[in-house]
């Protein structure tokens, strides 16, 4: 360390260039068919947990080219805390990229903890790693919101309350809920509404003007009229081509491994999974999800010459998520659409499974509350339909899979918390527009930037300050 710091700043670079990209999630997949049995499986109680395999996972063990970055990331981050003692250095940028890496440290960190939470365990061992888990995730993700999953159990209990079931099956599920979370006390606290119907008007004409031709790619159909995977591809591809993203190498693919779609800034990438199905307005709120937010950043973040900005800072990944079910708000013109639901129903479901009310549950306990709760908003004069309850029971467990994936299904309060920061980047980004109605573009222009938290002023001063040094400096 001595030598680094006889260094200039110019010559201390190697912090720079360490590739660190690291997606976590990305070894929790098994295959789409193996995944499929396994939700039909679950779904009708043939099993109690599903039967996944995680052969990705194998690869940790003993494996010289993980070995291998993680040395070398903490390498550079030695050698940007060398780095800080130097005179003239970009202190923002250095704390940035230490930050970044850290965090691309944690990543690998999460997925060494969920191999060994699936690996076999003995008594003495299972605390251990269960706790390891579980503060590697907060420390990437941070802890629950209390006050918001309160909210919305509060919001849920009301709708139990309300439902004035219409025949033997709507019975059953209320009486069912009311077990389940009857006893949760919610107090006093009640769910935000985090923008007016006004303030979403604004927001959607901004988008919609902003966006309109890239969105007129979507062929102007019903919502009957459903597009397959390649279909989808083919769409948004074209929509890469108006956007200009196309010609700098962005490209939309279709992998049968994938459970959700998912934009690789690295390999300029938006890859969709092979059981996607999407209308119109579905797949115009997926374009300006993954094209204009995860892409668009991610572009605009390699072409600042700045990594952390195209890979993604520290504390960037809620409010990312967040500003991507922000503009599908906006493309539909209200919060009273899937994309909000999904996002809120995650943070549900993510509070039942770690136990924020108390009792922690494991992958089954959740599934069987979520799929009620979302049914009775189904409810037709009280009337619960078998369809109803059919759609219900799907989207229970694709926020299941997203929740447990990773982790044995049977481990009660053990789940992959990013799940739960759609709603509480949806949150920030709300608050942050909702600052800036009078100044969008400014706004919009800002968040653009890259992948980074624009709604936190000290992030936004330091990439700020990092990027104008470096200007400075060239």
């Amino acid at each position: 360390m001595s030598e680094l710091l006889q260094k200039s700043p110019q010559e201390i670079l190697d912090y720079e260039n360490t590739k660190s990209e690291f997606s976590d999630y990305t070894r929790f997949e098994d295959s789409a068919e193996r995944r499929q049995r396994a939700r039909v499986d679950f779904i009708n109680n043939r099993e109690y947990e599903p039967g996944y395999d995680y052969p990705a996972l194998d690869f940790l063990i003993d494996n010289d080219d993980i070995m291998r970055k993680k040395a070398r990331i903490y390498e550079a981050v030695m050698e940007l805390q060398a780095a800080e003692n130097n005179p003239g250095v970009n202190t923002a940028e250095l704390k940035l990229y230490q930050e970044f890496h850290d965090n691309r440290l944690k990543k690998i960190m999460l997925v060494e903890a969920a191999r060994d939470l699936t690996s076999p365990l003995s008594s003495s061992s299972y605390e251990t790693r269960k706790r390891n888990f579980i503060d590697i995730n907060e420390a990437l993700y941070g802890p629950m919101n209390e006050a918001y999953y309160m909210g919305m159990i509060a919001t849920e209990k009301k709708a139990i309350r309300s439902l004035n079931p219409a025949n033997e099956q709507s019975s059953v599920i209320k009486s069912d809920l009311e077990k389940m979370v009857g006893g949760i006390e919610a107090g006093e606290v009640t769910e935000p509404e985090l923008l007016t119907p006004s303030e979403v008007r604004v927001l959607r004409d901004f988008v919609l003007s902003s966006y309109a031709d890239i969105l007129s790619i979507v062929p102007d159909t019903t919502d009957d009229v459903y597009y397959d995977a390649q279909q989808c591809s083919d769409i948004m591809n074209a929509a890469l081509a108006i956007g200009g993203l196309a010609e700098k190498g962005w490209k939309v693919t279709v992998d049968a491994m994938k459970s959700n779609p998912a934009t690789s800034g690295a390999k300029k990438t938006i890859v969709l999974p092979s059981s996607t199905r999407r209308n119109a307005a579905e797949l115009k709120r997926l374009i300006i999800h993954e094209q204009e937010v995860h892409a668009r950043r991610a572009q605009n973040g390699k072409e600042s010459g700045f990594k952390p900005l195209q890979s993604g800072t520290a504390d960037y990944a809620d409010v990312e998520e967040g500003l991507g079910v922000l503009m599908e708000c906006a493309v539909a013109g209200t919060l009273d659409n899937p994309s909000f639901d999904r996002a809120r129903d995650r943070y549900i479901t993510a509070g039942l499974a770690l136990g924020i009310d108390g009792l922690e549950r494991d992958a089954r306990q959740v599934y069987e509350t979520v799929w009620r709760l979302i049914a009775i908003r189904g409810a037709v004069d009280g009337d619960i339909s078998e369809s109803t309850i059919a759609a219900a029971k799907d989207k229970a467990y694709s926020h299941i899979e997203n929740a447990y994936r990773g982790t044995p299904f049977s481990m009660r309060g053990v789940i992959y918390t990013k799940l739960k920061v759609y709603y509480e980047g949806l949150a920030k980004n709300t608050e942050y527009f909702r600052r800036n109605l009078k100044t969008l573009d400014s706004a919009f222009n800002d968040a653009m930037i890259g992948k980074y938290d624009h709604t936190n002023d000290s992030e936004a001063g330091l990439v700020a300050s990092a990027i104008s040094s470096r200007k400075d400096n060239a």
